[in-house]
């Protein structure tokens, strides 16, 4: 009896244990803008700080960062992270799509400068990306570090539009007031 008995305990610590690491997930963010090798450290280090989050990886060549969470808490503040950080991406945990909640800005009048803080802008190929977007607008950046304030002026500029389009270049900030 003994012996069924502990075979059962054991059994169970076998099941618990794999359980936990059952919850793993691998997080992949798609489309940031990352264009060198000092993008691919930003990106590295920001994962570092997320408790819960191992296996960092980040790819220049297929625009890619990848992380291990330990569970569905950790794959979403290491996505928030990076968003935060200046990247934006479509992101997933094991294939399926995570949402994660980002500050937009509200459709509306039309401006002629838009400052967006908080953009990965760590060197000229960043630069020269923000810069295709924005053809025929002046951009200058506020701040230093790889996380400017970026002001973007021209005619006709709609912030929800200019944080959009940042978007769509795997950039991403928040509108500042």
């Amino acid at each position: 009896m003994r012996s069924i008995f502990g075979a059962l305990l054991a059994g169970l610590a076998v099941v618990v244990a794999g359980a936990g690491s059952a919850n793993a997930g691998s997080v992949e963010v798609k489309g940031p803008h990352i264009c060198c090798g000092q993008c691919v450290n930003i990106a590295k280090k920001i994962l570092a700080k997320v408790e819960g989050v191992s296996e960092v990886t980040a790819d220049a060549k297929t625009k890619i960062v990848a992380f291990t969470a330990k569970d569905s808490a950790a794959a979403k503040a290491g996505v928030k992270a990076l968003f935060d950080g200046g990247f934006y991406g479509k992101a997933t945990e094991d294939g399926k799509a995570i949402k994660v909640d980002v500050a937009g800005a509200k459709k509306g009048d039309k401006v002629t400068k838009v400052a967006v803080s908080k953009v990965h802008v760590c060197c000229g190929a960043c630069k020269n990306a923000i810069k295709a977007i924005f053809k025929g607008s002046t951009i200058s950046y506020e701040g230093k570090g790889p996380q400017p304030t970026v002001i973007i002026e021209g005619a006709d500029l709609e912030a929800s539009a200019v944080l959009s389009a940042l978007r769509k270049a795997g950039f991403n900030g928040t509108i500042k007031k």
